[in-house]
């Protein structure tokens, strides 16, 4: 077998793999679109064991601080993190209210600081999508805070299940592109 044919199979193997993770994702986004509410709980309870798991890495972590108050402190923020977790694991409705809140006040914010920043740059190009993403960023706050809190229950799933789409296809459109480039057509 001769190192072109080697390449060329290893490239069709690589693009396979993405692709099928990219189809893989645009399923698992449209279950969480289809059903944001199970998804948006689903998410509460990973974040719940990512800051539980965190917190004891954070407080193995504290021992290794110099000094009596350095260890103290780390060990303070070790057991918000704990608290925060299981918080979130215990009651994962208000824990998805919260998060909920947080997303609310980012796409507001992030709205209009984008806008403010558009503004700011008129006449330079990108300006003009600069805008636009501001202003969606502060639509979908406002339709979020309009329909507070029961937009917890499908907000978090909505907005996880949409960028698992999006990312799916880009991925997918990526392997392909890496495949016609590397194949040569």
């Amino acid at each position: 077998m001769d190192y072109n044919e080697e390449v060329q199979r290893e490239v069709k193997r690589s693009t396979g793999i993405f692709t099928g993770i990219g189809v893989l994702m645009i399923l698992l986004g449209a279950f969480a679109v289809l059903i944001p509410n199970v998804a948006s709980w689903g998410m509460t309870v990973l974040v719940g064991w990512i800051l539980v798991i965190g917190a004891a890495f954070l407080f193995a972590w504290s021992f290794a601080a110099p000094g009596a108050l350095n260890v103290i402190a780390r060990i303070a923020w070790s057991i918000l993190t704990l608290a925060a977790g299981l918080f979130l694991l215990v009651n994962p409705d208000k824990g998805a209210k919260a998060l909920t809140l947080i997303l609310i006040i980012y796409f507001l914010l992030a709205g209009v600081i984008r806008l403010a920043a558009a503004f700011a740059q008129r006449g330079i190009p990108g300006a003009g999508w600069l805008g636009l993403n501001g202003a969606l960023s502060l639509i979908i706050g406002l339709i979020f805070l309009a329909d507070y809190p029961e937009s917890a229950d499908w907000a978090i799933g909505l907005l996880v299940g949409i960028d698992l789409i999006f990312s799916g296809w880009t991925l997918i459109l990526l392997s392909q592109d890496a495949k016609d480039e590397a194949l040569g057509r």
